[in-house]
């Protein structure tokens, strides 16, 4: 009995703990800002790579993200611009392939927090797939 006691109580406070953590809601706004880093073939050309420049703003009352991105490719490859809109599902941006302002069928992405600096994501599309890393580029936000 004596044992059973002082577990019971500490399972009691990590189930508590847990519940308070899942209880907590992502704040929007550290996605806000300028990033800067790069994006990463992984499906036709594994290690293709370019520097790559985002701003996101996200209304955090309708929690839709628009996602503003400037790629500078070094030649023959061009450069690349779009803007899309998403939505932020719990602690990610979803963007589909129609609202991803990509012509050729678009490209579905998605962006995610792995620290308050550093902001990693993911992109499909008909041609390629592959991956985004990227860096605060102020401390705006973080």
């Amino acid at each position: 009995m004596k044992r059973i006691v002082p577990f019971l109580l500490s399972l009691l406070l990590a189930v508590a703990f847990l519940i308070l953590e899942a209880g907590q809601v992502f704040s929007t706004n550290l996605l806000d800002g300028p990033w800067g880093g790069k994006w990463t073939s992984t499906c036709r050309t594994p290690g293709d790579n370019a520097s790559v420049k985002l701003l996101i703003q996200v209304d955090p009352s309708t929690r839709v993200a628009t996602v503003i991105m400037f790629q500078d490719v070094a030649p023959p490859a061009p450069s690349f611009s779009s803007m899309a809109v998403g939505k932020v599902e719990g602690d990610k941006i979803i963007i589909d392939s129609v609202s991803s302002g990509i012509p050729n069928g678009g490209s579905e992405m998605s962006f995610w927090l792995e620290g308050p600096m550093l902001l990693k994501g993911a992109y499909k599309n008909a041609d390629d797939c592959g991956t985004f890393e990227l860096r605060r580029d102020s401390n705006k936000r973080a």
